[in-house]
């Protein structure tokens, strides 16, 4: 029999797992097939001190998976039907990820609803906002669907900037009438910021919206940094407001020529594209990487789409965009709501942010531990966007099934980060760092079958604990 494993094709053939599963009780005398490192440049292996074993407990075996030849991909079978059928069009008309459509679906709702809608968690208020980054080659289209679903928000700002020069017309005219005029000037309460200065954005925050970055590239907002500032050190003091934005931290801001700002519980969504070839250079800098800014993002890099000609896709008709704009404006319009989890979702979250800080703690990699406990995080924001489009999103409630699907969205975004962001940071300009035994052992167990742990032990020098406790992390 050939040792090699073939691609699992999704074909529904249950024989080829069960056949190699079949072969775990064997030893392998050798390997055929060479073991390549695509992400890494064959470091030095340092294997730690062996583990003592307790041989009263039970040998743990690994089987393959087949979610291990599976394409990670997004899912929309929690959302409304309505939602669904736009995902689909979206992605069929324009010829990309359906990842790409879905990503963005969440933002927008979330950026819609704002801060009226909110989830307490002891000790914490989560809103529905997020950072977000698509990564794929120009081919990929990401522009394009990122422009369609997000296009409702900014006609919504131009609605409400007409309403606001009417407003501020009447507030002069009054003034000019009646010098005691005490009425309260007009805001305009912008939503989609663009390619903004610091100032500006922190502005709109500081009136208590929550606002969104549409950037059609990223690399351009990140290496702006600083650009606008006339101090030394305006990149860094940048990009601590960043990261205080994304926690929902407030900050203030004093400048000589102008009065003191506070910017209090502030709430920013950004969403861009990026290409895989410039990611590295972008949010891999030390600076960044130092910061944790890079683990802040939810980052959506399908491996590819199936390419759709042109004739064959379909249309995005009128009736599909007053569709969708009907899901956004009732969204905006919607009451405030303080959502709550029920006892079941409560319970999903607290086994998944367990399971979290536990991987985190045993991580031997401090960034991938890192950015396994922001998920803690992500999980909650995303289970809020994933509620609002749902069939149940006026309701105050999500459900074990709302968290359970929020969970799986989060799994995605995490198998991204580890198996195709992480290596691209790592590899950049700056950051290197040498292979350890749990990458030494996940890449086994991603390429070939393990049939023995304990054989496999032997020949690493660990012990058979050690390798099932770095396969269950996995």
């Amino acid at each position: 029999m050939d040792e090699r494993i073939m691609p699992f094709d999704g074909s529904g053939e249950s024989d080829f797992l069960s056949v190699i599963n079949a072969e775990v009780d064997k030893v392998e005398h050798g390997v055929n097939v060479p073991l390549t490192l695509p992400d890494l440049q064959r470091p030095a292996l340092v294997l730690p001190e062996s583990f003592s074993t307790s041989y009263g407990e039970p040998k743990g075996i690994s089987h393959l998976k087949a979610s291990t030849f599976t394409e990670p991909m997004l899912p929309i079978d929690w959302l409304s039907p309505s939602v669904q059928d736009y995902i689909r069009t979206v992605t069929e008309s324009y010829g990309c990820p359906q990842d790409f459509v879905v990503a963005t679906c969440l933002i927008t709702a979330g950026i819609a609803a704002g801060k009226k809608v909110k989830l307490n968690t002891n000790p914490y208020t989560n809103y529905p906002c997020d950072f977000i980054c698509l990564v794929g080659k120009p081919s990929c289209n990401k522009t394009g669907p990122l422009k369609e679903v997000t296009n409702p928000l900014r006609d919504h700002d131009k609605t409400d900037f007409t309403r606001y020069i009417e407003s501020k017309a009447a507030y002069e005219q009054n003034k000019r009438e009646d010098k005691n005029y005490s009425g309260e000037q007009p805001i305009f309460h912008q939503r989609v910021a663009g390619d903004s200065t610091p100032e500006s954005r922190n502005s709109l925050l500081a009136q208590g919206d929550m606002i969104i970055i549409v950037a059609d590239e990223l690399k351009s907002f990140i290496d702006s940094f600083g650009r606008y500032s006339k101090g030394g050190n305006g990149s860094g003091a940048e990009l601590s407001q960043i990261l205080s934005v994304w926690s929902n931290v407030s900050f203030t801001i004093n400048r000589k020529s102008e009065d003191t700002k506070l910017v209090d519980d502030p709430a920013m969504s950004a969403i861009g594209g990026i290409q895989p070839g410039p990611l590295g250079k972008s949010f891999g800098t030390d600076a960044l990487m130092d910061s944790g800014f890079p683990q802040r993002f939810l980052f959506v890099y399908p491996d590819k789409a199936g390419f759709i000609k042109r004739y064959d896709r379909k249309r995005m008709t009128q009736e599909m965009r007053e569709s969708w704009s009907c899901i956004i404006g009732r969204l905006f319009g919607m009451e405030p709501l303080t959502l709550m989890l029920s006892h079941e979702a409560e319970r999903l979250y607290t086994d998944y942010a367990d399971a979290n800080d536990m991987k985190a703690d045993t991580e031997e990699d401090d960034y991938i531990g890192g950015m396994r406990q922001k998920m803690n995080i992500h999980v909650l924001r995303l289970a809020i966007m994933a509620h609002l489009l749902s069939d149940h999103w006026d309701e105050p409630v999500i459900t074990g099934e709302g968290m359970e699907y929020a969970i799986r969205i989060a799994e995605y975004f995490t198998r991204i980060h580890v198996e195709r962001i992480y290596p691209l940071l790592r590899d950049s300009i700056g950051i290197s760092r040498p292979m350890t035994n749990g990458d030494l052992i996940r890449v086994i167990n991603r390429q070939f079958k393990i049939k023995s742990q304990n054989s496999l032990a032997e020949a690493l020098g660990v012990s058979q604990q050690y390798i099932n406790k770095t396969l269950k992390n996995q």
